[in-house]
């Protein structure tokens, strides 16, 4: 007898709109899978706000003079004052969000990112301050690596209900860590190639600049629309990782491969899910600021768990169609090999 699954998988692939129901009907079935983003949100709501301001004010200070010595010249005859003016500026904004930015926000950033409030605001009105790099870097990476494992644990949830298995917490983290691998494996290969291919455009378009602004605005908006055309092609991998348990260079394939073939809806799915977020995201502030403390920031948290998971999972959902569709329609294996 064929399973429901199986039945779904060997149908044709469903909408951008039955793909996002899909994804919500699978954040029911497991709603421990919320717990996650909710507690890291509340955690960086009455947790403690440690600033880098100490290390990071000195440096863009330094930073600022030295840029200033190279562009413009000495204080004393300044060949470009609106330069310069623009340079105080830059170090004054920069020094006054490492104020506002709390490092211990960076738990629900990254690759694999959490759902996650980025404007709560901190119950608490004091401030820690880290002082030396050592402790700084230490910091930095424990958080980065929490952020990981936690991402990880999520990411994995959302892919087993979206795939139809329902699990439990203890069961989907045992491959979290070999994903998170392969995830920083992934990001690593995309860096790489990012600063292979990117940075020399940039020079260039900034050679460019100095003699023709124009042609090299030109340049930038090719440059960022060729950005956007990779961005959306990628945009499956990390499900492929968690979804088809492969490695970064067969992730990369099987993305691309999936909006290759599905172009028109990939690309609707992708500006929905996009949509969808800037929309909500406001709708959150709104709340937050206007509804009673605390109440209006809780309910803001536990309504952005729950409708960036289920994006999240419609993702997976709409992945899982398109990409074993492909594999039962005569795909060549290459494409899903395993890295």
């Amino acid at each position: 007898m064929q399973s429901p699954l199986a039945a779904r998988r060997q149908a044709t692939p469903t909408g951008e709109i039955e793909a996002l129901s899909a994804g919500y009907t699978a954040v029911n079935r497991q709603l421990w899978i919320l717990l996650v983003p909710i507690l890291v949100d509340v955690f960086l709501w009455v947790g403690p706000h440690v600033s880098y301001s100490p290390l990071v004010d000195p440096t863009v200070t330094r930073a600022t003079e030295w840029a200033r010595q190279v562009a413009i010249g000495p204080r004393r005859s300044p060949r470009n004052p609106e330069l310069a003016v623009t340079l105080d500026d830059t170090r004054q904004w920069l020094i006054t969000k490492t104020d506002e930015v709390n490092v211990l926000s960076l738990v629900a950033r990254g690759p694999i990112a959490l759902p996650s409030l980025a404007t709560v605001p901190s119950a608490r009105r004091d401030l820690s301050f880290v002082t030396d790099w050592g402790s700084g870097v230490g910091l930095l990476a424990g958080v980065l690596a929490l952020g990981l494992m936690l991402g990880g644990c999520f990411y994995g949830g959302l892919a087993s209900v979206s795939a139809g298995r329902l699990s439990a917490p203890i069961a989907v983290g045992r491959g979290t860590a070999r994903d998170v691998v392969r995830v920083i494996g992934l990001m690593a290969a995309l860096i790489g190639a990012t600063l292979l291919l990117g940075a020399p455009m940039l020079l260039l378009l900034g050679s460019i600049a100095l003699f023709s602004p124009f042609v090299a605005m030109i340049g930038l908006v090719m440059l960022a629309g060729a950005a956007l055309f990779v961005v959306l092609h990628l945009f499956f991998a990390v499900n492929a990782i968690f979804i088809s348990h492969v490695g970064p260079l067969a992730a990369i394939q099987r993305s691309v491969g999936v909006v290759r073939r599905n172009l028109r809806p990939s690309t609707s799915f992708v500006l929905l899910t996009w949509l969808i977020l800037a929309g909500m995201g406001r709708v959150w502030d709104v709340v937050a600021s206007n509804v009673q403390y605390p109440y209006g920031i809780g309910l803001s948290i536990l309504g952005n768990a729950y409708i960036a998971s289920g994006l999240i999972a419609a993702s997976m959902v709409f992945y899982t169609e398109r990409a074993d569709t492909a594999q039962s329609s005569g795909v060549p294996a290459s494409a899903f090999s395993r890295s």
